[in-house]
């Protein structure tokens, strides 16, 4: 199946000296979602796969190598969203699955069952409860120290020194914002999004952010007719703003008022720097990572824009050998927070006509299986 895949490796304080290997991960998660939709998945499993990369790796802060708890722990949050059920799947401050956006996704997809006795599939799952809910899934299930990176216990310890040093409040510049996400539009139109973080370092343990939260970390929708562009949205930043703000669905949103870029700048400029649910937050960080796209000529534009230091991205289409991956940047002088930075591409994808759609109902069948 042809389609087209983004990710981003988060949107905040990026060294440069790792400019490269952000890059380098961000490619090698486009090569494995473009590896899925050339296999014949879909849009949402094209993102889960990309998302598993970004997990793996130990720069971001999303499954292994996430920001640790106040207690030494990582509980990572995810969600994923199909824009053509409209369904949405999340798991929150959950310890121990080795890949977090693949519970997500399995809430996600079964939220077409039919239980017995009245009950309705959960959509979101925290905590142990979703632990347990991933190990009857099937899911890789790890101790706490695998989890752990040492880039993220340094990282750790750098920011215990530092409130024990100054008393100071927990800064977010001494915490990586590498939520990661994905965005993709396979060749029937259909778009997904996907998120995955492990929060804030040092945050109280259950703590929830943006990217486990229905339309602050993800969003996608799509037309059932085909005569509205489809669009899908994934976030990054400070989780509380994002949350404040719903974030990924108003840039998504926001996408089909007028120019892609144009609105999108418009955007975070009304609905995030001068939102009055920020009116206490001097400095108000976030990104997204969005895209348009219309089914009925095959073209589409993805943009992202932030008010970081930097934010990585990688894109690519299945008709292309190779993403291209790029770290962008505040312009000199701008100061972090206040004002926002918005770029975008225009891309193709060949459509075929998708099957009429139908409501896919499962039936459990037993009070005691898997939900």
């Amino acid at each position: 199946m042809n389609g087209f895949i983004a990710v981003h490796c988060g949107a905040g304080y990026h060294s440069d000296t790792l400019r490269k290997d952000y890059q380098k991960t961000c490619y090698v998660a486009c090569k494995k979602a473009a590896q899925a939709l050339n296999e014949g998945g879909n849009a949402v499993d094209a993102v889960e796969k990309a998302i598993i990369e970004l997990e793996n790796s130990a720069l971001t802060n999303a499954g292994y190598g996430s920001n640790l708890s106040w207690d030494g722990v990582v509980e990572c949050d995810a969600s994923i969203m199909n824009g053509q059920t409209l369904h949405f799947g999340a798991c929150g401050a959950v310890s121990n699955v080795w890949n977090p956006i693949s519970l997500a996704k399995q809430l996600c997809i079964k939220q077409c069952d039919n239980l017995s006795l009245g009950r309705v599939p959960p959509c979101i799952l925290t905590g142990k409860g979703a632990k347990t809910w991933a190990e009857r899934m099937g899911l890789e299930i790890v101790d706490d120290k695998k989890m752990i990176s040492p880039r993220a216990f340094r990282n750790y310890k750098h920011c215990k020194r530092k409130l024990k040093r100054y008393s100071l409040q927990n800064d977010v510049r001494f915490s990586p914002l590498d939520t990661v996400g994905a965005i993709c539009v396979d060749s029937y139109g259909v778009v997904a999004a996907g998120a995955s973080s492990g929060g804030v370092s040092l945050k109280h343990e259950g703590r929830v952010g943006q990217a486990a939260s229905f339309g602050s970390g993800v969003w996608a929708a799509m037309s059932r007719d085909g005569t509205t562009p489809s669009v899908a949205s994934c976030t990054s930043g400070c989780g509380e703003h994002l949350i404040r703000t719903q974030l990924a669905k108003n840039t998504a949103e926001s996408l089909m008022e007028s120019s892609p870029v144009i609105s999108l700048d418009k955007c975070l400029k009304e609905k995030f720097l001068e939102s009055p649910f920020l009116w206490d937050v001097p400095e108000r960080l976030g990104g997204a990572l969005s895209l348009m796209f219309n089914p009925q000529i095959g073209e589409g534009e993805l943009l992202w824009g932030h008010t970081t230091k930097t934010m990585c991205v990688g894109y690519m289409s299945t008709q292309t050998a190779k993403p291209k991956c790029i770290m962008s940047y505040l312009p000199p002088k701008v100061i972090a927070g206040h004002k926002a930075v918005v770029s975008g591409v225009p891309f193709n994808v060949p459509t075929q006509p998708y099957p009429q759609f139908q409501w896919e109902i499962k039936t459990e069948h037993s009070i005691n299986g898997s939900l």
